[in-house]
């Protein structure tokens, strides 16, 4: 009798222990690291050829700070702020269409189309406590998050990592 009693609790245990490893290895698994959104298989060409165009010059934005019409001004502006680019076109061109368009938003209606990083209320909503003493600009991201040239914007400087 008292060897089954044994036997059971071994087992219930060895079940515990499996299903804790188990649980953190999915929960490993699930946690996004580095960039700001888990890229399904369908994005991720659209989201390479965005970097691989747009980080080459300054750090990549995540899709979501800008509204869909800024990305769509963007992608076919070959005035890019002040500098002469050639435009993407067809196929990469709606390819890095697919993948912005999915990960940021629509303007409101009556609502200006931003241009400027500090412009979007959507950067705004993400940076809801941040005071800036100057202009935000894409390269000024560094400055808090210090692997966005990585694209992640997860890890933050020491002094954010814990802020309200």
């Amino acid at each position: 009798m008292r060897t089954k009693q044994r036997f059971h609790w071994l087992r219930f245990c060895l079940l515990l222990v499996w299903s804790a490893i188990l649980g953190w290895g999915l929960a490993q698994a699930a946690t996004p690291s580095g960039t700001v959104d888990p890229v399904p298989e369908r994005y991720q060409l659209g989201q390479q050829l965005y970097l691989e165009n747009c980080a080459s010059c300054h750090v990549g934005l995540p899709p979501a700070v800008m509204p869909s019409q800024t990305w769509a001004d963007l992608l076919q502006d070959s005035q890019h702020y002040g500098v002469e680019i050639t435009p993407l076109v067809q196929p990469p061109l709606q390819i890095v269409w697919g993948y912005v368009s999915n990960y940021s938003r629509p303007v409101l209606p009556r609502e200006r189309t931003p241009y400027r990083l500090q412009q979007s209320r959507y950067f705004k909503a993400l940076h809801p406590k941040v005071e800036f003493t100057e202009p935000a600009t894409v390269n000024s991201c560094i400055t808090c998050h210090p692997a966005a040239a990585q694209f992640d914007y997860r890890r933050l400087t020491p002094e954010w990592e814990n802020a309200p």
